[in-house]
């Protein structure tokens, strides 16, 4: 067992009345080795888990797991830090006096060792884990009953955890964490910077909070423009679909105007001329929308994707904070900056995965704005011809013969105009859209950092 083993069960479970709760700024840290033992814990881990700091380093880490746990979740855990990655997920987790409490942990793998924080679920998404682990707890229990050993149970709890959170429209387990990382850090975001501030601290450790809190103040607009992202694609969705129904229905109506044209193709041939040609922009807009659902599904996941990555570094960061306001307030001996390099290079760890996942998703929100202005372009055109054409069944006076098929053309047209500007709308939205990160000035700025910390 490793540090993997303190990720639990969540849910918005009522706690324990003897659970000992973490404040909304306070963050909990520890690493092991590669066997689970302990190496370095915080204050807060120590007040929090009920053993001093003395009974935790040495010992596994499962010393602080519940019984409770799915064995599900440290499949899902161990198959990423296996492969190198980092993880997040929430806990359930057992202190000495016998007693339940509640974290949000985070993991992630530092060549011979693991690196964990922690912090009290405060988002929407602890309460829907609770339901998504009793359903995991069951099934296990179920396999368990048929024969199934410790390994069996284990798979089988993965597949239900997958399974239930499909179910909650979540794809898979990496995008329910790259969602709750993000919602946990945005609601205490405030009382963070609050709680570690420390304005008129002097020397190195001064210094490299003031350096920590900057940093901070650039991460929090990065993880709002996701975020803004994220709603750009549903309403640009939402869009689409409303444009591709219309399309759907305004393909009768092409029909209707060019079955009521035909019969007066001798007389006004330019009445059927344009009947005949202007349904091809409208299909040809439908056409482009109805690619784009494939290209938004690729964008939110990339999108998820990198608001974990930011999210995750931003939480190394404030930990950095956390422990040099610490050893400012002398809460803390100064020897326990030894984990700020740590925290560091774990900030810094994804910084290549993060510049990579950037140019990738630049390179997508432009070509979804090209595909939404195509399409509004297209609706444009259509829009054009159909308004030619119903002026020209006033000019040859065809009212009569066309009858009511220019009730619905008449509809379709104003309901056009205003899905075409929407479209215009976002796709200068997209257009605009980038996300700008210089990860070298950042890594410049976490060695700086690590060796204020030495000092």
């Amino acid at each position: 067992m490793t540090v993997t083993d303190d990720i639990v069960d969540i849910g918005k479970l009522p706690v324990a009345a003897d659970a000992m709760p973490l404040g909304s700024s306070e963050l909990f840290f520890s690493t092991t080795d590669r066997r689970g033992v302990i190496r370095l814990g915080n204050s807060v881990f120590a007040r929090v888990s009920g053993y001093a700091l003395d009974e935790l380093v040495g010992a596994p880490h499962n010393l602080v797991r519940h019984p409770d746990m799915p064995a599900g979740v440290f499949e899902l855990i161990w198959e990423r830090l296996r492969g190198g990655r980092p993880v997040a997920g929430f806990v359930k987790n057992l202190a000495k006096d016998g007693s339940a409490y509640w974290v949000f942990a985070t993991m992630s793998p530092l060549r011979n060792s693991y690196l964990s924080v922690r912090i009290g679920p405060r988002s929407d998404c602890f309460e829907l884990i609770e339901a998504v682990y009793a359903h995991a707890r069951a099934v296990e229990d179920r396999a368990g009953i048929a024969g199934a050993g410790r390994r069996g149970r284990a798979v089988c709890g993965r597949i239900a955890i997958e399974e239930a959170l499909r179910h909650r429209g979540f794809t898979s387990y990496d995008e329910f964490m790259a969602t709750a990382l993000p919602a946990e850090i945005s609601v205490r975001e405030n009382s963070v910077r609050k709680a570690f501030a420390r304005p008129h601290a002097q020397g190195p450790i001064g210094h490299a909070l003031a350096a920590a809190m900057a940093l901070d103040d650039e991460f929090a607009p990065l993880v709002g423009r996701l975020a803004g992202y994220q709603r750009l694609c549903e309403r640009l969705t939402v869009a689409a679909e409303r444009v591709i129904e219309i399309a759907d229905r305004l393909d009768i109506s092409v029909a209707a105007a060019r079955e009521a044209s035909r019969p007066l193709a001798s007389a006004a041939p330019v009445l059927a001329n344009v009947a005949r040609v202007m349904g091809d922009p409208m299909r040809d807009a439908g056409t482009a929308l109805r690619g784009l659902p494939a290209a938004l599904d690729l964008l939110r996941a990339d999108v998820l994707r990198l608001r974990f990555r930011i999210s995750l570094a931003a939480l190394h960061n404030t930990t950095v904070a956390a422990f040099a306001a610490e050893v400012i307030d002398g809460s803390a001996p100064s020897q326990s900056l030894q984990a700020v390099p740590l925290l560091c290079d774990a900030a810094a760890s994804g910084l290549a995965e993060m510049a990579e996942q950037a140019q990738r998703l630049n390179g997508e929100l432009a070509a979804v704005a090209a595909v939404t202005e195509h399409a509004a372009d297209a609706l444009d055109r259509f829009r054009r011809f159909l308004g030619q054409w119903r002026i020209l069944v006033l000019r040859y006076k065809a009212s009569p013969l066309i009858g009511d098929r220019l009730d619905p053309i008449d509809a379709e047209i104003a309901a056009s105009a205003e899905w075409m500007s929407l479209l215009r709308d976002l796709g200068a939205e997209f257009r605009t859209a980038t996300v700008v990160i210089d990860t070298e000035r950042l890594r410049r700025q976490w060695t700086a950092i690590k060796h204020t910390a030495r000092w």
